[in-house]
């Protein structure tokens, strides 16, 4: 028998070694590329995807991380000394949940020390397990009621629209509710609440009309059908792609904005087909005068719009209360500022400029991701009547109209972000200067951790420090516990 016919045990054994080796990095990196996951389909920028997704692969022992990050798709390489991993995951319906967001930034500020991949999993688990409808479904339909009928208070509707609006933006966003949960294709998701809730706005006028409560003919009410599906702006999307871009984020950047562009399209194409079915236009013939404690009025409608709309961004309570106090302020100066002359876009910086100030002092103060409050401040400001206007003049082909609207809102949306990011610049070194995770960097030695950090698990009824992170975002009723930041927990 040939020796060279007998296999090398030696041989072998490595063979085995490695193979249990590469198990263990695909493990741990399917781990970091699942926490990516649910940070990307919260609806978060992609800069705070990457960062997320760097800390835990530094927690877990990797060298170095690479991704590129989408709206709906990562591709990621772990590094580990000679070793790598490249992967890919797809998740196919992009969401915005502002609670879960919270919870995971704050589960990656606190891995300053080594883990194990079950820490990270257990972590992930409990965050999607208890993270997740912040309110009713009732309430949120009230919501997007209450939202657009701020919005057409704050765009001078008639006071007897008002009402409407909010009852036809009710029933578009519980027609939306519905179909996303039986999974329905996402843009005609958008498309079927779109036109009910014009077709709504148009049934109702036209009934109180047949039963004589209207005051003034029904088509003096045809423009308010475009504020009832105002609450179909993408808000979220929209501003994070901007941000996205204002850092070179390219990819991220592109395609968030391609989403946030094709739900417009969707949502203006919907009701603007309704609108060339019924008649109705979204050129009011009746405005409302304003009083002269409109800026009480104003601030109202302002605090309402955006608490509704954070709601709708599944915000916990706290952080609805600090982005409608946050939003009051900058709205309101915006009002104040275009009503002494001031050009919309210039008002509209001024403003975005302000929500990002303050916004960094309530984040920084109440611990709460910075997105979470600027976006949802931010929306109120986003001129979604002049993009239905434009899509309206777009089909009765006054292209004049038609680009001057479209061109009037793609500029005060451009300046509102704009604003964040001269904010954010001002506030934040790391975002300003494009600083790193150092995978350098020691990881904080296990003895000057606090008992209830350390591993192994500690004894029965002592929670880990996932454990602590994640149990404080079960909702105000749940203590709340301190943090314990390390001096990279910016990073």
């Amino acid at each position: 028998m040939d020796l060279s016919d007998i296999p090398d045990p030696n041989l072998s054994n490595d063979w085995e070694k490695e193979a249990a080796v590469q198990h263990e990095l695909g493990v741990e990196a399917e781990a970091v590329l699942r926490l990516g996951l649910m940070l990307m389909g919260a609806g978060t920028a992609g800069y705070r995807v990457i960062r997320g997704m760097k800390r835990a692969a530094r927690a877990l022992g990797f060298n170095a991380l690479d991704a590129i990050v989408g709206v709906n798709s990562i591709t990621c390489t772990f590094k580990e000394g000679e070793r790598f991993r490249t992967m890919v995951a797809v998740q196919q319906k992009p969401g915005i949940h502002a609670s879960r967001i919270e919870a995971l930034e704050d589960l990656t500020h606190h891995l300053h020390h080594r883990i194990t991949v079950d820490d990270l999993n257990e972590a992930l688990d409990f965050i999607e397990e208890h993270i997740n409808q912040r309110f009713h479904p009732a309430a949120l339909v009230a919501a997007a009621g209450v939202a657009c009928a701020a919005f057409a208070v704050l765009n001078h509707y008639a006071w007897a629209e008002i009402p409407i609006v909010g009852v036809a933006a009710a029933l578009g966003q519980w027609v939306r509710m519905v179909l996303t949960n039986k999974n329905f294709n996402q843009l005609g998701t958008v498309a079927v609440a779109g036109a009910v809730a014009a077709l709504g706005y148009f049934a109702v006028t036209v009934g109180l009309d047949a039963l004589g409560v209207l005051v003034t003919d029904s088509r003096n009410f045809a423009a308010g059908y475009v504020a009832a599906a105002l609450f179909l702006i993408p808000g979220f999307p929209l501003f994070s792609s901007l941000l996205d871009l204002s850092r070179f984020d390219i990819t991220a950047g592109v395609a968030r904005m391609t989403y946030a562009l094709s739900v417009i399209v969707t949502a203006t194409i919907s009701v603007g087909m309704v609108s060339a079915v019924t008649g109705l236009n979204p050129l009011p013939t009746v405005a409302a005068e304003p009083p002269p404690y409109w800026p009480l009025i104003a601030a109202i409608a302002s605090f309402l719009g955006v608490a509704g709309f954070s709601m709708l961004f599944q915000s916990s309570r706290r952080m609805v209360v600090t982005a409608a106090a946050v939003g009051t302020v900058g709205n309101l100066l915006r009002l104040a500022m275009i009503s002494h002359g001031i050009q919309h876009q210039y008002a509209a910086f001024v403003a975005g400029c302000v929500i990002g100030l303050v916004a960094a002092v309530f984040a920084n103060t109440m611990r709460i991701p910075r997105i979470t409050v600027t976006v949802p401040a931010a929306v109120i400001m986003i001129p979604g009547v002049a993009m239905y206007k434009s899509m309206y003049f777009l089909n009765s082909y006054d292209l004049d109209q038609a680009i001057s609207n479209a061109a009037d809102a793609a500029l005060v949306v451009l300046f509102i972000t704009a604003g964040l990011a001269t904010a954010r610049m001002m506030t934040d070194r790391n975002w300003t200067f494009g600083r790193l995770i150092d995978f350098d960097k020691p990881l904080r030695p296990e003895d000057d951790l606090p008992a209830h950090e350390r591993h192994p698990r500690g004894t029965a009824g002592q929670r880990t420090l996932l454990g602590e992170v994640t149990f404080r975002m079960l909702g105000s009723s749940a203590q709340h516990l301190p943090l314990h930041r390390s001096k990279d927990s910016t990073q």
